[in-house]
């Protein structure tokens, strides 16, 4: 019998790096918005003691080898963050700040907002998590508030809504994004149920760094390199695509 080479190649890659295949895991359960217009529904979550949304906001922290890890602000959760300490000195020309090239690394790690909510994918079926910015919550947020639609993460009288993503350049347009008019139920009574039995744990994606390892971060990018490590190179911004791609960092 012939050796199946693909099969060892894809063990061998499982045993050189043994968190590959957790991170495809970890990002199958979220959904990736596609091009055009797509149908989802959003999900409330299973009980009253939390919103069916998580928010956050992230720093995108440039890395030596040209990747970005994404850091959770710890001012979010009313802690000390020493990311955004060094981000207010960077526009400062007082504290030694203030060149063109610390205003661009400023702008990069810019806490920026984020919010996580379950859905359920229309074409497929499928609980998923959808990670968005302010643009398109800020959507969601105001069909809730019109009385013409109340809440649509109803299962029984709620409405579907349409992400409709267009891309302009390498960056995605959800202008044109809204709620279904016509009310619509989740499913049967059965299926609504096991789409609630399926929902995942938004709010314990978000989880804070140790101080200390935050602030190591912060000092690396001071130009204070922390113990075996190197200064890390500039980088733009990244888009939605790249976000998920780093977010299990």
């Amino acid at each position: 019998m012939a050796i199946d080479l693909d099969a060892l190649r894809l063990k061998h890659e499982q045993l050189t790096n043994p968190t590959a295949g957790s991170n495809t895991d970890f990002l199958q359960k979220f959904y990736q918005i596609p091009e055009g217009s797509n149908a989802v529904r959003i999900l409330p979550w299973k009980d009253d003691e939390k919103e069916f949304y998580a928010e956050t906001k992230i720093h995108r922290i440039p890395q030596p080898n040209n990747t970005v890890k994404n850091v959770h602000c710890r001012r979010m959760q009313g802690e000390k963050c020493p990311l955004c300490d060094l981000y207010f000195d960077l526009w400062k020309p007082e504290r030694g700040y203030g060149r063109k090239e610390d205003e661009a690394l400023a702008r990069q790690i810019k806490p920026r907002s984020r919010y996580y909510m379950n859905v359920m994918d229309r074409e497929s079926g499928d609980v998923k998590i959808l990670s968005i910015g302010v643009i398109l919550f800020k959507k969601i947020i105001a069909a809730m508030l019109d009385e013409d639609f109340g809440d649509i993460t109803d299962p029984e009288n709620g409405h579907d809504f349409k992400i409709v993503k267009i891309m302009e350049d390498q960056w995605p347009k959800y202008d044109q994004s809204q709620p279904r008019p016509k009310a619509s139920p989740l499913g049967s009574n059965k299926e609504i149920a096991e789409v609630m039995g399926s929902l995942h744990d938004i709010h314990d994606l978000v989880k804070l760094e140790e101080y200390e390892d935050v602030k190591k971060s912060a000092d690396t990018l001071r130009g204070v390199p922390a113990q075996g490590s190197s200064t890390p190179q500039e980088q733009t911004e990244v888009s939605d695509n790249d976000y998920l791609s780093q977010l299990q960092n």
